[in-house]
């Protein structure tokens, strides 16, 4: 269980990167290798691999200085209200998600995520059903489980509400109300059938 109102980091997301770049590089020596093993790498313009290799350097050096740097801006933090989500190397953003506006909440592990324990808990809401993806991901987590029941907890104590006008939406978990007002409306309906057979009879 996360803290409430605290600002946790997404402990796994370093190596989870880190992994993705080390299987990056692994591909691109590969390649290299079987264009020297066929001869084609010495075929080529000596300008071609330089500037390939130049080009990967600079951006496995990049990548390798933007993971950490990343890490250090992402955080998450549950409050009573919404799950907020900020991070930025270059630029700081923040992305707010009220609990009544939620109406689902969805997990996914990867084969990546799996050889590091991580999960990633997607979050989506009424306004941004008609697009890609959900509106806000909280990736990198080892207890991606633990939060997303952490969250539907928290929904569940909320009725729902869409994001455009005041139209409500029907809470995650309405099983319940529905069989109640079934019944009231079957008692209802038996109490009318009674009375229009008492005026037939008279």
């Amino acid at each position: 269980m996360r803290p409430q109102n605290e600002w946790f980091k997404p402990e796994q997301l370093r190596q989870y990167y880190f992994t993705f770049e080390a299987i990056a590089l692994a591909v691109v020596l590969a390649i290299v290798g079987l264009l020297a093993v066929t001869g084609i790498l010495f075929e080529m313009n000596p300008l071609v691999p330089l500037i390939g290799g130049a080009i990967a350097l600079v951006v496995f050096g990049y990548l390798t200085w933007w993971i950490p740097a990343f890490y250090r801006t992402a955080g998450y933090r549950f409050t009573d209200d919404e799950v907020e989500y900020r991070r930025g190397v270059f630029f700081q953003q923040k992305t707010t998600v009220p609990y009544n506006r939620i109406t689902n909440v969805g997990i996914s592990q990867g084969p990546i995520e799996r050889l590091v324990n991580a999960g990633a808990v997607g979050i989506h809401t009424a306004g941004y059903g008609g697009q890609m993806g959900a509106e806000l991901t909280i990736g990198g987590v080892s207890d991606f489980e633990d939060i997303q029941e952490q969250i539907l907890d928290r929904v569940r104590e909320r009725p729902a509400k869409a994001t455009e006008g005041e139209e409500t939406v029907e809470p995650i978990d309405t099983r319940a109300d529905r069989d109640e007002e079934s019944s009231e409306m079957l008692s209802e309906l038996r109490h009318i059938r009674k009375l229009l057979e008492q005026g037939r009879t008279e």
